[in-house]
């Protein structure tokens, strides 16, 4: 079996040190807490060295490129060990194709491990009245290791525990948010055309001092005024309680924290033609949030202003699936589209056609898209073609830097290409945490990965 390096930090991309990794999944049940089982772990791949061939001369392993080399039969890769500070795979007892991180009170800028963290997630299982909202408390997060030889007890002290609570939902989870500013309030979008708002505190704190007998979770206010389902839904980062959730129909509302739950205007925000797929607040006027389209367009909105919006652009040749606003340099956002590219935008000079970065390494429709939340120039990006990428739009080719020891393929790489992450199926959502930098969650029909690459 010959062996790639499948990941893009043996270019030289002048980030930090690598560290190790352990291979590690485990199975969510809904019954609290349960020790992730350790069921893969492969043989740990030494660093990229000569190696004997047949003809007994020295072979260097090769750089495999996702979407440029093919594989032959009885071929197989294997993962770097030394590519992630930490990776772990969570089986779901559904796939939960749509999850947030839960802002905690642990702090910013944590470093530290072990690592602790919390999520929500909404299930889309094979009956309606199987959903379920999973609030998850993952702690013990260790950094990953190679360690070939490992007592029983070693191996068990380094799986992450997880910690889980669930409430029923009425139909499959198509998008879930939780409010930046109170990460109890969370807001799910059904296939069954309803928005609810959900108040969770009593289950969070239920994740960290046991009890029993909780009351059951009732929304604290439900919307039924779309008329079909969505995915659009995003809470302002400036405006507390302020949502706005959008539909396949192509209608937008807003909805507005009021004393007794939430004011939603009747009339929806016109101007697309088709279905709305994704929605952004701006990360510093409360007033002003854009929309992508399957109309192939993105419009900038004033929420005073209903009937137009203030700007818009034709952005791509097929659906635009999902936008992120740069919550560092408020001017930049991203696109990605079902035309297998994804695009940087500056709103200072938003035309179309005229894009300031325009990617296209990516061999399948683009299905989650998000800048770093303190590194202006970092993003990630997941696709249906099985693989996350992360990017530094900062990086430049540079003609002097070394492979690492890889072999031939390196000028085909973008120089600002970091990383790629492989592994899950049906890649759907990712999220940054906001407050541990680095790592990345990622959703898919195949479960939950947390990791955090080495050169980040």
């Amino acid at each position: 079996r010959r062996e790639y390096n499948t990941i893009m930090n043996r270019i030289n991309r002048k980030k930090k040190n690598r560290s190790k990794r352990k291979d590690i999944e485990g199975k969510l049940t809904t019954s609290g807490r349960q020790k992730a089982s350790r069921v893969i772990e492969e043989e740990p791949m030494a660093p990229p060295a000569p190696s004997a061939g047949a003809d007994g001369m020295e072979q260097e392993k090769q750089l495999w490129r996702p979407g440029i080399d093919g594989m032959e039969e009885g071929e197989e890769l294997d993962y770097d060990p030394s590519a992630y500070t930490t990776y772990h795979s969570i089986n779901m007892e559904w796939p939960c194709l749509s999850f947030d991180v839960l802002r905690d009170p642990l702090g910013h800028h944590r470093t530290k491990f072990p690592m602790q963290m919390y999520l929500a997630c909404g299930s889309q299982a094979s009956k309606a009245n199987q959903n379920k909202v999973y609030l998850m408390k993952v702690s013990n997060i260790q950094k990953t290791s190679q360690e070939e030889e490992m007592s029983e007890s070693e191996d068990e002290d380094e799986d992450p525990i997880i910690d889980a609570k669930t409430f029923k939902h009425d139909g499959a989870v198509n998008r879930l948010r939780a409010m930046p500013q109170a990460a109890n309030i969370i807001a799910t979008m059904s296939d069954s055309k309803r928005v609810n708002v959900w108040d969770t505190q009593h289950l969070l704190g239920a994740l960290d001092t046991p009890v029993t007998g909780l009351p059951p979770t009732k929304p604290l206010y439900t919307f039924e005024g779309h008329p079909m389902e969505g995915y659009a839904l995003d809470w302002s980062p400036t405006v507390t309680g302020r949502l706005l959730t959008g539909d396949c129909s192509k209608h937008i509302y807003l909805w507005d924290r009021v004393q007794s739950g939430w004011a939603i205007n009747k009339t929806p925000f016109c101007g697309h033609t088709a279905s709305v797929e994704d929605l952004q607040w701006s990360p510093v006027e409360k007033d002003v949030f854009a929309s992508a389209s399957a109309d192939k367009t993105i419009r900038i909105w004033d929420t005073r202003r209903r009937k137009n919006s203030m700007l818009f652009v034709a952005a791509h040749k097929s659906d635009v699936n999902v936008i992120s606003w740069n919550p560092k340099k408020s001017h930049l956002m991203l696109s990605g589209s079902d035309d297998h590219t994804f695009k940087v935008w500056d709103l200072r000079r938003f035309k179309s056609n005229t894009p300031v970065g325009h990617f296209t390494y990516h061999r399948a429709p683009i299905t989650s898209i998000q800048w770093h939340p303190t590194e202006d120039a970092m993003l990630a990006v997941a696709s249906e073609d099985d693989t996350l990428s992360v990017w530094d739009l900062a990086l430049e080719a540079d003609s002097d830097a070394k492979t690492g020891g890889t072999a031939g393929g390196a000028q085909d790489i973008p120089p600002q290409l970091l990383f790629v992450h492989q592994g899950q199926q049906h890649i759907k959502e990712l999220r940054f945490h906001p407050q541990v930098p680095g790592v990345i969650i990622s959703t898919a029909a195949s479960g939950l990965n947390v990791f955090k690459p080495c050169n980040l």
